[in-house]
């Protein structure tokens, strides 16, 4: 009877050293989110693309006569609103800091979605499903 209590003991102080360290690296991951939030700044969603185009003039154009003499290049940020594309047309200053604010939001994403994957980790671990999914 001794030997199946220490066994039981053993697996208990095992999960609870797991359950422990699963807490700290949560807790240093919050720690973490709540750092980058303050460092990053203004945060957008999409992406940019620069784009060059024909005009509608058809006479005495240089974008007619060759498709690398194209007008631009034209700077558009793009995201998903409601369900649809919406584009924005850019200035180059604008182009520099709207690249910025993507990136920052592609940074927060990031560490959101390891946050995510930790907090389903630890309500495994608590509600005894760990492994599972």
């Amino acid at each position: 009877m001794c030997h199946a209590r220490s066994i039981l003991k053993a697996k208990s102080t095992k999960r609870s050293q797991a359950s422990s360290e699963r807490s700290e690296r949560y807790d240093r991951l919050k720690q973490e989110l709540a750092s980058l939030a303050t460092q990053v700044g203004f945060a957008l969603p999409g992406s940019v693309q620069s784009r060059f185009f024909e005009c509608t003039r058809r006479n005495n154009c240089r974008c007619h006569d060759d498709p690398a003499n194209r007008h631009g290049p034209y700077h558009y940020w793009t995201r998903t609103v409601r369900g649809k594309t919406v584009s924005v047309g850019l200035t180059d200053e604008q182009l520099a800091v709207v690249r910025q604010w993507i990136e920052n939001g592609r940074t927060l994403e990031r560490a959101v979605k390891q946050m995510q994957e930790e907090s389903l980790r630890a309500l495994a671990l608590m509600s005894g499903t760990a492994g599972t999914k």
